[in-house]
């Protein structure tokens, strides 16, 4: 029994410890088909507009996406888009959403609306926070 309860234990945490963020990548998809997927399935896009060289958005990959409740709460409520700013997309997108630090977060309504609009780094509970704001806002619009 013990060998039982060790074994599902260590699979438990396994899984746990491999969940991440489900990322759209902006080299395969532009910013239109991530609205017109979210307005088709009626789900808020969360965009991370990021760079390479940037240490922050580094941080965020490394601490808080990696998170497995962040990874929990994002893959189920929301598109995640994930697109470089130094890129042609990242580039249409800065000059959408006037982006001009990274990392930039922006939480977007199914109908392409700004829901909320952050910055820079944050731990993972202060993170989802923010998430739960805009899901709130969303719901108030």
């Amino acid at each position: 029994m013990k060998k039982l309860t060790f074994t599902l234990l260590s699979v438990l945490l396994c899984n746990m410890a491999n969940a991440q963020m489900k990322f759209v990548q902006g080299q395969d998809k532009t910013m239109q088909q991530i609205l017109a997927e979210a307005k088709a399935k009626k789900q808020i896009i969360f965009v991370d507009v990021y760079a390479t060289w940037c240490g922050p958005c580094k941080w965020m990959d490394a601490n808080t996406f990696a998170d497995a409740r962040v990874a929990e709460k994002f893959n189920k409520q929301f598109i995640n888009y994930k697109v470089d700013g130094d890129t042609s997309e990242g580039q249409l997108v800065r000059n959408l959403y006037k982006v001009d630090s990274y990392p930039t977060y922006i939480f977007i309504a199914p109908e392409g609306k700004v829901l909320h609009r952050i910055e820079g780094i944050m731990p993972p509970q202060v993170f989802m926070d923010e998430a739960d704001f805009a899901a709130k806002r969303a719901k108030e619009n």
